[in-house]
């Protein structure tokens, strides 16, 4: 054999040669790869995808006129989708979680007391929830747990809490403005009541007709008034939804990490290509001496 470099012959004969040791190599790296997959958590993944509702549906005028209503398209644009994803990575959202799903107990975090394990316990809960924005601008959001059915959890909370904080932001806006109307509609009965009482007190009728035209207003703003708080509180109580969920998450049906075929075909590989490299550089030192 030249002691400088191999050929083809060489490289064939060596492994004839030796394919007893790469065999029994790639044999023991599979049995140590299929062991420690065995001793390795397993994570299982819950998907969820989204798309944002536009939020001119939360118009109080879309329930009452429908030329309006045909103006509106149920759903959102990219710059909606960017809206949720910033809910939905809020530290808020996430404290939420580890709250309800007592997730310090979960990944056993440790800390000097409860707000270090939380803060912790947070950037671990990170790691293991990926929200993304999609190219068809949908919202998607993948958790990974070693319990199926909490990652499964996890991702429809997450959504849950999108939607309930949006849609609070509007009736709180709605209710705020049915408060300013409601606190205006009691100032104008008083000054109802007290032209009615003006009116019933005086004796110059040019006086009363002045008066009685004063009233007349002040009961056609009352009316006003009532008729759009009447509308607030149907906005209220008919608040549109945030998001409409195009892909519920569900639990899987095997574990999604590690995938063993996929990880011992890789170790089959890369043990065969190290064990005839080896073999290779062993007996090139053998012919080197």
């Amino acid at each position: 054999m030249n002691a400088s470099s191999f050929n083809l012959i060489d490289v064939i004969a060596v492994f004839q040669k030796r394919w007893k040791s790469i065999g029994i190599f790639i044999i023991i790296s599979l049995a140590v790869t299929g062991i420690a997959l065995l001793i390795v958590p397993k994570f299982y993944r819950s998907t969820t995808v989204v798309v944002p509702a536009s939020p001119v549906l939360a118009d109080k005028a879309r329930l009452f006129n429908t030329n309006i209503q045909n103006l509106y398209s149920f759903f959102g644009n990219g710059d909606d989708v960017e809206t949720l994803t910033g809910f939905a990575k809020s530290d808020t959202v996430y404290y939420t979680l580890i709250d309800e799903f007592k997730l310090i107990a979960y990944y056993e975090t440790r800390g000097e007391n409860e707000s270090v394990k939380r803060k912790n316990t947070l950037k671990l809960l990170k790691k293991d929830i990926d929200i993304t924005k999609t190219e068809f601008n949908q919202l998607k959001i993948i958790v990974w747990t070693k319990d199926k059915t909490l990652s499964v959890k996890i991702a429809n909370r997450i959504i849950d809490i999108i939607q309930q904080t949006e849609q609070n932001m509007w009736k709180q806006m709605y209710q705020t403005s049915l408060d300013k109307i409601n606190e205006s509609i009691r100032d104008l009965e008083k000054q109802y009541a007290n032209i009615s009482d003006s009116i019933s007190v005086e004796n110059k009728s040019f006086k009363k007709e002045m008066l009685e035209t004063q009233r007349q207003s002040a009961l056609e703003q009352i009316k006003q008034y009532q008729k759009s708080a009447n509308e607030l509180k149907l906005a209220i109580a008919a608040t549109p939804p945030a998001l409409y969920i195009v892909e519920k998450a569900i639990p899987s049906a095997s574990a999604d990490k590690p995938i063993i075929v996929n990880v011992l075909l890789i170790v089959l590989f890369a043990s065969a290509v190290f064990g005839m490299i080896a073999a290779l550089v062993y007996e090139r030192k053998q012919s080197d001496r």
